[in-house]
């Protein structure tokens, strides 16, 4: 990864949500269906790719570490699977079992089966969706531009680079790098910070 993954080098439009574009993005969860809104807040508060967002089963949600496991799809498919733990609200957990029945699934066989069925374009277009309802448009507005938002406030608020590789499944600390690169209103602020 490079710098070109978060800005278009064209017209150096960021690829990233801000805070603000993430808090409507949020917002606008709440008026989707509910497999959209789930879907959107798991990539939302993960961070996770889309296919690894559709891989989660009631079986990867861990209740009592509050977090889910994810299977890191973007790796040497000749090694064995990577897993990684990403903690999660409890809240959304709790709204995940309310929803889904995630507690009564886990330990039989279909607590292996996705919680949600459907194909990797179509959970691309329910993100779009949602930007659409968020105001959202441009590069950014994408599952990716929500995977890149999430690590580009985590190095806002210092999170250490090992700790937003984990979560994001990085093979390289470099691919994670990239997130320290941010322009416009968020590099202001941090800048501003030492005036």
């Amino acid at each position: 990864m490079n710098i070109s993954d978060l800005i278009d080098p064209k017209n150096r439009a960021r690829k990233y949500l801000n805070r603000e574009e993430r808090k409507f993005f949020f917002e606008a969860t709440t008026y989707m269906e509910v497999d959209i809104k789930f879907y959107a807040r798991i990539i939302y508060y993960t961070g996770c790719r889309t296919g690894e967002a559709l891989e989660v089963s009631p079986e990867m949600l861990d209740y009592e570490e509050k977090g889910v496991v994810l299977r890191t799809l973007k790796q040497n498919p000749k090694k064995p699977p990577r897993f990684r733990f990403v903690e999660l609200p409890e809240s959304f957990l709790i709204a995940l079992h309310d929803v889904y029945k995630i507690r009564g699934k886990q330990g039989k066989k279909i607590g292996r089966d996705p919680i949600w069925s459907f194909t990797r374009r179509t959970a691309s277009n329910y993100i779009k969706k949602v930007m659409d309802k968020a105001g959202i448009s441009g590069l950014k507005a994408t599952a990716r531009g929500l995977r890149h938002s999430i690590g580009v406030t985590l190095a806002q608020e210092k999170v250490p680079l090992h700790v937003i590789q984990q979560i994001l499944g990085h093979a390289s600390i470099k691919n994670t790098e990239i997130y320290t690169h941010i322009v416009g209103k968020e590099r202001r602020e941090m800048i501003s910070r030492v005036w």
